[in-house]
């Protein structure tokens, strides 16, 4: 046990332009965060310093008790992004956020660009470049991409963007948005490893933050790791006595560090020993026995991969959606059947960033200044498990390929799945699109047979999700098997769950029409204004019907 003090702020500048405007952090002396362009692998780094800005202010806010011991909790000072508008019927806000549209604001592509949709060498259609689709030459209206591809009699390949040709530039769109959108260094950088090193005069290898609440005060030391835990959150009623080791440096089986090499599981990132998934009790696929701890993470890895990932799924009345992830593990050279998924994809997430820095406030974590909204969209990995966002998917809303809402998912097996960020464009709230994308995500969660939704709350926000949504307290086996897992988790949040294999979570849905129209915790000013810190995006007031 050691008692971590307040820091002071630690002054770095950073190489990227878009973190020069974010919100206050809070930094540990002890640690440099980095970050590096490679994800495979993690010699050599080649860091750039993590965002912080000096000049913003921070508050010392109110305290809390572990065992007796006041543990100091310090709150961020929410600013509004210098520059930016205040006026919700215009400006960035009430753009169309289309794949089309994140190209021609980075200007690698200008609207009224001539394109053709080929096919066999063959010229089918043609039509020019719009921020919501492709003008249509043959019926002269915009239409998505999509559309574009079916007036061409090519509906059932679902593949527009490597058919459509850049007349004036003499390629195909897929490859430009590969080489000129998702090569460019600034996107390269939102890709990085979230590499946390010690200082080299540091007293201290350890993380200043609880792994299970993501506070500070007394904290207990893993022998293995930096990660920390207060007793209490680990339900410990006394202090263990010699090594110790956290639920993530032990055999999830056998509760035991040895004998033998630990292995991550894929999909939950729990360890294990082989001879311990091998046994009787724990049957697992011979074909992969290094990457699961057992068959039902196997499944719902493979369903994921296989079912859901990068699927564009119909739903009514034009909506589609749709869960996406950044890769960069593959190379798209390697098979050219994985181009198309890969870049589309990977665009979406690029897409969704956009989105969620409209929406939300900068959410830095205060010990690492490493920017969480930006990590767990991009699924960023670190060496630091509390910031590890390794897993996280993408769920999007589209309808008329605009995306309307966004949310970031982790399925840890079939326990339960958490969902730290969920947001809805101004322009579309008050019109239910979050209940819409929730109900996908609830039903996707249901067929990968995972039993509970985690969510973090505001504490003064707990009764409408629990009113008004279905959620409820974490129970306390739940809480006993969570704090098992890496969650993300924020300082005076609360966590909630709601629970997916029982009729209250179908009938707590009917609840739901309301929820978009008596939203709350909004940092609001004249105009539109972002939500404050990590809050998930509930829908705004309703204050019109064009809302």
């Amino acid at each position: 046990m050691r008692e971590r003090k307040q820091k002071r702020i630690l002054e770095v500048s950073s190489s990227s332009s878009e973190s020069q405007d974010y919100d206050s952090s809070y930094s540990d002396p002890d640690y440099v965060a980095g970050t590096s362009y490679q994800r495979s692998s993690r010699k050599n780094f080649k860091i750039n310093p993590c965002i912080n800005n000096p000049n913003q202010a921070t508050e010392v806010g109110s305290s809390r008790s572990n065992n007796g011991v006041v543990a100091t909790r310090r709150r961020r000072i929410l600013r509004r992004r210098p520059g930016a508008s205040n006026k919700s019927n215009g400006g960035v806000f009430s753009k169309k956020r289309t794949t089309l549209s994140w190209m021609i604001d980075l200007g690698i592509i200008f609207e009224d660009m001539r394109v053709w949709y080929i096919r066999d060498k063959e010229k089918i259609i043609e039509g020019t470049i719009k921020r919501d689709g492709v003008r249509c030459n043959c019926c002269h209206k915009v239409i998505t991409v999509y559309g574009f591809e079916e007036h061409a009699n090519e509906g059932h390949v679902k593949e527009p963007y490597a058919h459509i040709y850049l007349v004036d530039w003499g390629c195909h769109l897929l490859g430009w948005i590969y080489y000129k959108g998702l090569l460019r260094p600034e996107e390269l950088a939102r890709c990085g490893f979230n590499l946390v090193e010690p200082r080299k005069d540091a007293s201290d290898l350890n993380d200043d933050a609880c792994m299970i609440c993501a506070d500070g005060g007394d904290l207990i030391c893993c022998e293995k790791c930096p990660s920390t835990f207060h007793p209490d959150c680990m339900g410990m009623k006394k202090i263990p006595q010699g090594e110790w080791r956290c639920p993530f440096c032990i055999c999830k089986f056998c509760g035991t560090g040895g004998p033998g090499d630990l292995h991550e599981c894929k999909q939950c990132q729990r360890r294990y020993h082989l001879d311990c998934i091998n046994s009787p009790r724990q049957p697992s696929s011979p074909d992969s026995p290094t990457k699961f701890c057992g068959k039902s993470c196997e499944e719902v890895f493979s369903e994921i991969q296989e079912k859901h990932l990068g699927v564009r799924k119909e739903l009514a009345d034009g909506y589609t959606w749709s869960l996406v992830q950044m890769k960069l593990d593959r190379d798209p050279h390697s098979n050219g059947e994985f181009l198309h998924e890969i870049t589309i994809g990977n665009s979406k997430v690029s897409v969704a960033w956009t989105v969620m820095e409209e929406i939300f406030m900068p959410t830095i974590d205060r010990y690492t200044g490493i920017n969480i909204t930006q990590s767990v969209i991009y699924n960023r990995e670190s060496n630091l498990r509390r910031v590890n966002f390794r897993g996280f998917y993408t769920a999007i809303l589209e309808r008329n390929d605009e995306f309307i809402s966004v949310a970031s998912i982790r399925v840890h097996g079939t326990k339960f799945a958490e969902m730290p960020f969920i947001g809805t464009r101004e322009r579309f709230r008050g019109r239910r699109m979050l209940q819409k994308l929730l109900a996908q995500i609830e039903s996707a969660l249901r067929m990968l047979n995972v039993e509970n939704l985690v969510i973090p709350s505001v504490p003064e926000l707990v009764p409408m999700w629990i009113n008004k949504y279905g959620f409820t307290h974490i129970e306390s086996n739940l809480m006993t098997e969570l704090i098992k897992y890496n969650t993300l988790m924020f300082p005076s949040a609360v966590r909630l769950h709601k629970s997916l294999v029982t009729h209250a979570a179908a009938s707590a849905a009917t609840k739901t029409d309301e929820a978009n129209k008596n939203g709350s915790g909004l940092v609001r000013g004249k105009g539109y204004e972002k939500l404050a810190f990590f809050d998930l995006n509930l829908e705004p007031l309703k204050e019109d019907d064009d809302a």
